[in-house]
């Protein structure tokens, strides 16, 4: 009786954790994948269950747990984290080298080698934004544990109003346009998405932030486990994109180099503020959601508006990209100059 007792007590903490990380996995996809129309009904194919949903999972994971490790959890920190996250797309997805999977090239064309209004779109703003920053903020949410600095995001106010509307009609938008303007595979896709983040946080009462930080050995396992997706897709995924010339890859490292290098002389630690207005609840997150399905109604039906604001969004996202990119690198000198 004794031994079942300590394997239970040993057990359930243990499915706790893993349960937790499937819920990062999921909110990732769902900003990232679903959101943009790339993953329609992902969890009804081999790709999205065992390539795609595992790669945002182990991305998402491993750079949160550095963020810990390193104490670097502040947004701006998590920002240049999520670069890295996005420049996944070079060597797995070859789309800052080449284009989108069903482009025949770069949207608007090269520089030195690289895709580089995709390099604008994907690494400095989306990546860093749809598949790092706002998953980590809305696991946030649901566990009720902000992380220092965070508060100020997460505050219902007109400034986090308007970003949330954004949000809103962004993923109505872009999924439908992925859908082909399918009302029920659009619907299908965002429905299906949020009923798996509701059962995966139903069944982790009490998670933590520290319910995905891993010991040793976990992050053992997701560096092999990263490093043989690395390995595989480069070699197996449209191998025919890879540049023929060494600049492009130079030109991937040396991002690399920057983002580590912004992170190495980034060493604030902000300290938790006093939150003057509420923090969004589950209730207003489930009013979201309803307003999120309502509008993919409403864009599926109306074709022809949608793309128009898609194109707008599209065209802007690389702006956005250089503009949060800027502000973020001019915040932190300021912040160096003055000591603080």
């Amino acid at each position: 009786m004794s031994v079942w007792l300590n394997n239970k007590q040993r057990f359930l903490p243990g499915m706790k954790k893993a349960l937790s990380i499937l819920l990062l996995g999921v909110l990732s996809m769902l900003f990232a994948e679903v959101f943009s129309g790339a993953s329609t009904l992902w969890f009804l194919t081999v790709w999205g269950l065992l390539l795609t949903f595992p790669l945002y999972l182990g991305h998402g994971l491993f750079f949160f747990n550095v963020a810990v490790r390193t104490n670097r959890t502040s947004l701006r920190q998590l920002y240049f984290f999520g670069m890295m996250f996005g420049l996944y797309e070079a060597l797995i997805t070859k789309v800052l080298w080449f284009g989108y999977p069903t482009a025949t090239g770069p949207a608007v064309g090269y520089f030195f080698g690289i895709a580089w209004s995709e390099f604008l779109t994907l690494v400095l703003f989306w990546h860093p934004v749809m598949s790092f920053l706002i998953p980590i903020l809305a696991y946030e949410l649901l566990s009720k544990d902000i992380i220092p600095g965070h508060e100020r995001l997460l505050q219902k106010n007109r400034i986090t109003m308007i970003g949330v509307a954004i949000l809103i009609v962004t993923g109505a938008v872009f999924q439908s346009n992925g859908a082909k303007y399918n009302m029920l595979v659009s619907l299908g896709s965002i429905a299906g998405t949020l009923v798996i983040i509701m059962l995966l946080h139903y069944l982790t009462p009490g998670k933590t932030r520290q319910s995905l930080v891993l010991g040793k050995r976990g992050m053992v396992v997701l560096v092999m486990y990263l490093v043989v997706l690395y390995g595989a897709t480069t070699v197996f995924i449209l191998p025919e994109r890879l540049p023929r010339t060494v600049l492009p890859y130079l030109l991937i490292f040396l991002w690399y180099l920057l983002a580590i290098g912004l992170l190495w002389i980034d060493r604030f630690t902000p300290q938790r503020r006093v939150v003057e207005r509420t923090v969004f609840s589950v209730r207003d997150l489930s009013i979201c959601v309803v307003l999120l399905l309502g509008a993919t109604v409403l864009f599926s039906l109306i074709s022809q508006v949608s793309y128009a604001i898609l194109l707008v969004f599209f065209v802007s996202l690389m702006g956005a990209g250089v503009v949060l990119f800027s502000w973020s690198v001019i915040m932190l000198i300021k912040q160096r100059i003055s000591g603080n």
